[in-house]
Order: structure tokens, then C-alpha cells, then sequence
């Protein structure tokens, strides 16, 4: 073989080699990421979880990928979760939004949960609203990272701390525009209204309704503390919200690269299962500080059953939205007979 050619093969072998050493190369190329989240800005614990995500996966990746970070500044939840579907925003800590699946109503679902360890459990990595929350995200294409707990909802009131249908007749609440709300919240004794968040300090002031239910403590802290005499902890539902990257910009990352995110997302996951529980107890203590009579139904356990049970009966309201092979099979999941 003469020379010349022999040069020629090894050449080409040298730049197939270095084709296939490349490739990895690639795979971990660098990314730039766009995380948002909404609603409260910093400080929040909601500001620190994405902060915290962004650096440790910055760390880990040494510096190949890195996260450019928003705050409420890009609009609301239901925006936010249009521009992560679009990939205009690739990752987002949200509220997930009906507009696109129906389904998502469920995270209004009464009583589902009744305390914090039940939270972790069903919510966390692995439990089975977890599970079903990812199913659901690949249809709005978005890839499910994990649930973030925004904690329990209660009431407030002006008239007196209602705790059973008996005491709460005749009171009239907010309530968020939704039928399963409304439902529950007749089941539960009061009258309901149903009122945009926006327009409730104006409605609990002119006395078109004597307080208002769908936040935790420390919404109730934040918009009302001056305007009710009373808050009781019915813990009628866990708020929570999602973490969620654009499937295709999912997709673009290789597994090690995945890996990095998820965990990184999941350690906050479980971190905030207990923040969110020393939350709610913060904004208790502020509201009792404030002068606010505090009552959490859980002290009178026979009442929280009783609340639980009337208000489930409501989620049949949610098998017209959400569909009734989904709900009857939160049913077995929390031991109640299917139907």
C-alpha cells in the first residue's frame, strides 16, 4: 500500500474517532434555562426554592447549565403556565392552570389530605397524586418534577368561629367562583359567595359577606387580618403547585443532565413539606398575636372527620371536570368505596 493512502486512512480513522469521543461532548453541552414562578416575590420561600434549584444545579453541572430567574414580574399563574406550554419560559414553581385540562380542578378537591404527614405521602415524590399530577403534565406538554405544598386552607370570619353546620348558619363567605367550593362550603353550614380574590377585601368590608375561605394562614394574614375577628384552620384542602419544565426543552437534556434537575427540584419537594407545616404555624401564631381568635379543628378531631366526610361528598361536582375513572380512583386511594 503505498504511502500516500495509508496517511488517507488513518486520517479518516482519527476524525471517526474523534466524531465518537464527541458525542457525550454534546449531549452535556451547556443550557441556558428560563425558570419562573409566580406570585410572591422575594423574599419568599417560593423565591428561595428556585434560587436554591438554580445554584445547586449550576454547582453540580459546573457551570454548564445555568438559570436566568423571574419573579411575579411576568404576569400571573395562568400566563406563566401558557409560556412554559410554549417554551417561551422553560421551567416554572406555579399554580397549575384549568384552561388547558380541566383535570387540574382536582387540586381543589376537599379534604383529599387532612394533615401534613398524609401531605408527604400523597404529594411527595412517588405518592399517588405525585403520579397523577405527571400524567396529566405530558398532555399540556410539560414534563412533572415535582409538587410543591402550599399548605392548608381555612376561614376567616367576623360573626363568630363556626365549627360545625349548626354554628356556621346564616354566614356568609367568599368563596373562590368554583362549583366544588361551593358545594363544601354549603355542606359545611355557610352560605357561600362566590367572589374573585381581587374583590374580597372590598366584599368583607361593605359587609356583602362576613369572611372568606380558600386561603391558609398566611393569605389570610396577608389580606385580612384587619378585616375578621376570627380564623378557623378547617384544613378543607391543601393548596399546592407544580413544578414543570417545557417537555421539548426536557427532552433536549440527556439523562445525567435530567437527573441533576430532578433532584435538585426533589430535595425542595420534601424540604417544603415541612416549611410549608412551621408556615402555617407562624401565620397562626401572627394572626393570634394580631388579635384574631384562632381555632384549628384538628384540636376537635370528631369535628375535622365530620368536615371531611360531608365535604367529600362534594367531589362528585369534580367528576364532571375531572372525570370519574380519575376520581374514583383517589376514592380507593384514600380507602372510600367506589360507586
Amino acid at each position: 500500500m503505498k504511502r500516500h493512502q495509508v496517511t488517507v486512512i488513518i486520517l479518516i480513522l482519527v476524525a471517526f474517532m474523534m466524531t465518537i469521543t464527541a458525542t457525550p461532548a454534546i449531549a452535556a453541552g451547556k443550557h441556558k434555562l428560563r425558570i419562573a414562578q409566580t406570585l410572591y416575590p422575594s423574599p419568599s420561600a417560593h423565591m428561595d426554592a428556585v434560587e436554591s434549584i438554580a445554584a445547586e444545579v449550576k454547582k453540580k453541572s459546573n457551570g454548564r447549565i445555568k438559570f436566568r430567574i423571574y419573579g411575579p414580574e411576568l404576569g400571573d399563574w395562568a400566563e406563566l403556565n401558557e409560556m412554559v406550554n410554549r417554551g417561551d419560559i422553560d421551567m416554572m414553581l406555579s399554580p397549575m392552570s384549568a384552561s388547558y385540562d380541566a383535570r387540574w380542578n382536582v387540586t381543589f378537591a376537599p379534604y383529599i389530605v387532612t394533615n401534613y404527614n398524609e401531605a408527604k405521602e400523597v404529594f411527595g415524590p412517588g405518592g399517588f397524586m405525585d403520579k397523577i399530577f405527571e400524567t396529566w403534565a405530558k398532555d399540556v406538554n410539560m414534563k412533572w418534577l415535582g409538587t410543591w405544598i402550599q399548605g392548608f386552607a381555612g376561614v376567616s370570619l367576623s360573626a363568630k368561629p363556626a365549627t360545625t353546620a349548626a354554628e356556621a348558619k346564616g354566614i356568609k363567605i367568599r368563596t373562590p367562583p368554583i362549583a366544588a367550593f361551593e358545594c363544601y362550603w354549603k355542606k359545611l353550614g355557610f352560605t357561600p359567595s362566590l367572589i374573585p380574590y381581587s374583590e374580597v377585601p372590598t366584599a368583607i368590608s361593605t359587609g356583602v359577606v362576613d369572611g372568606q375561605a380558600g386561603g391558609g394562614p398566611f393569605q389570610t394574614y396577608s389580606c385580612c387580618r384587619d378585616l375578621n375577628k376570627y380564623f378557623v384552620y378547617y384544613r378543607d384542602y391543601v393548596e399546592v403547585w407544580g413544578f414543570t419544565i417545557n417537555l421539548d426543552r426536557w427532552n433536549d437534556l440527556d439523562a445525567d443532565d435530567q437527573k441533576l434537575i430532578q433532584d435538585a427540584v426533589s430535595r425542595q419537594v420534601l424540604k417544603r413539606v415541612e416549611g410549608a407545616e412551621a408556615e402555617d404555624q407562624e401565620y397562626l401564631k401572627k394572626l393570634a398575636d394580631h388579635g384574631l381568635t384562632v381555632v384549628d379543628l384538628a384540636d376537635t378531631p370528631k369535628r375535622l372527620m365530620e368536615a371531611r366526610d360531608d365535604s367529600r361528598e362534594c367531589w362528585t361536582e369534580l367528576d364532571k371536570l375531572i372525570g370519574k375513572e380519575w376520581m374514583d380512583q383517589i376514592r380507593k386511594e384514600v380507602g372510600l368505596t367506589v360507586k
